[in-house]
């Protein structure tokens, strides 16, 4: 599912802007589905499209926040962010223009093994993959990826294996919950193991124990960060 995808990023994205002392930017998200308000509406029996728009098809098309995430939630936990449609504001772009610094993400380094990253420009700058928070600072927070307005990374996949200490973990555990996704429930007359059997597995179907006509989605959790081990974000927790 693209939505559990999503989640994962964000689970190293939020990770990384925190110990780098930076805002997130919400990546741009697509959705396949539109969301109704009422859970007990038929969505699917309009193409996955708000009942009444089924004839100028927009699928897929660009998420809202609030069709991933909750900005309650986030608000409550205190955490600053912005939505992805931010960076396109005119007044931004003479400043991004001199102050933005490119992230490649590079396989793991072993330096034991005399392996080092390539040599970067004062625009570009390297990160390796499955890295911990400790040397995302080290390789990002200073010089000129440490002072550029923006740092820029093609995506979050893979690219942290750990917290820095036991209380970065913790706390990190305590503002996870933002994310989860806001209930996203749909009516599917006919019965929802056939009409949702092109998207899921048997053993997903129904899901939220509300029997056979209609569906809750209940995607899992990102892994949760161990102190002392790796936990990658490409694998969901159960």
């Amino acid at each position: 599912m693209a939505l559990m995808g999503y989640l994962a990023e964000l689970r190293d994205g939020l990770a990384l802007a925190r110990a780098l002392g930076r805002i997130l930017v919400l990546p741009s998200m697509l959705c396949y589905c539109d969301r109704l308000w009422a859970g007990s509406d038929n969505i699917l029996a309009a193409g996955c499209m708000y009942p009444g728009s089924e004839g100028a098809p927009f699928l897929p098309f660009k998420c809202p926040m609030d069709h991933v995430l909750s900005p309650a939630a986030w608000q409550r936990a205190n955490l600053d962010f912005r939505d992805s449609s931010f960076l396109t504001r005119p007044q931004l772009q003479p400043a991004l223009a001199n102050s933005t610094v490119d992230v490649s993400l590079v396989p793991p380094v072993d330096s034991k093994l005399g392996q080092s990253l390539p040599a970067t420009t004062p625009s570009t700058a390297m990160l390796p993959m499955h890295t911990t928070t400790d040397e995302a600072v080290r390789l990002l927070g200073s010089g000129a990826a440490g002072s550029a307005t923006l740092l820029r990374i093609p995506h979050a996949r893979g690219i942290l294996c750990g917290l820095g200490s036991a209380s970065e973990v913790a706390e990190f555990h305590r503002i996870a919950r933002v994310l989860t996704t806001p209930a996203w429930c749909t009516r599917c007359h006919g019965g929802c193991q056939r009409l949702l059997a092109r998207w899921f597995k048997p053993d997903e179907l129904p899901g939220a124990g509300r029997g056979t006509t209609e569906w809750c989605m209940q995607p899992p959790r990102p892994p949760a960060f161990s102190f002392g081990k790796c936990v990658l974000n490409t694998v969901p927790s159960s």
